[in-house]
């Protein structure tokens, strides 16, 4: 083969951005993270999850250090978290649903492409601990991505959230 095409061809990802390039992990390598990172809590990665990106990290080990959390469900754009789990299927998904009687819980949707995360539903049936969850999220984002929120349907919670963190955006 040709120097100048073996050089072309070495980096394939080259034009993708480096902060949106994970590095890809075996199957064992992604348990061995989630025994490290999930002490007693049960962290569910979706099947077609290949590599845990830094941020995702960082998010699972702070929602891992809330004690009412104890289901974490990871999938290529989503995070979820939760004290309860409903089962669909074959499928433990934390319950995230607002005003949910009984729950705590948060949705995220990921976006590794435009550095920034969603809050798509949270609920919490505990004093604190919507606040406990959103500072889990906005002390593990770096400093240039954004924490948004675009539905408001809390009666003035994201209001005094966003006031408190800068980085949230209310749209």
């Amino acid at each position: 083969m040709d120097d100048r095409i073996k050089k072309q061809t070495v980096n394939d990802n080259r034009d993708i951005p480096e902060r949106v390039q994970s590095i890809l992990m075996s199957n064992k390598k992604i348990e061995a993270w989630k025994v490290q990172v999930a002490k007693e809590k049960s962290i569910f990665i979706a099947s077609n999850v290949k590599s845990i990106h830094p941020v995702v990290d960082r998010i699972v080990t702070n929602f891992c250090k809330i004690d009412l959390i104890n289901y974490i469900r990871v999938t290529k754009e989503d995070l979820y978290a939760s004290n309860e789990i409903k089962i669909i299927g074959r499928t433990k998904m934390p319950v995230t649903t607002p005003g949910h009687r009984s729950a705590v819980g948060v949705h995220l949707i990921l976006d590794f492409i435009f550095d920034g995360i969603q809050f798509f539903e949270i609920t919490s049936v505990v004093k604190g601990y919507g606040e406990k969850m959103v500072k889990a999220v906005v002390t593990a984002i770096p400093d240039d991505w954004e924490a948004a929120v675009v539905m408001d349907w809390s009666d003035g919670f994201w209001d005094r959230i966003s006031e408190k963190y800068d980085r949230i955006v209310i749209l």
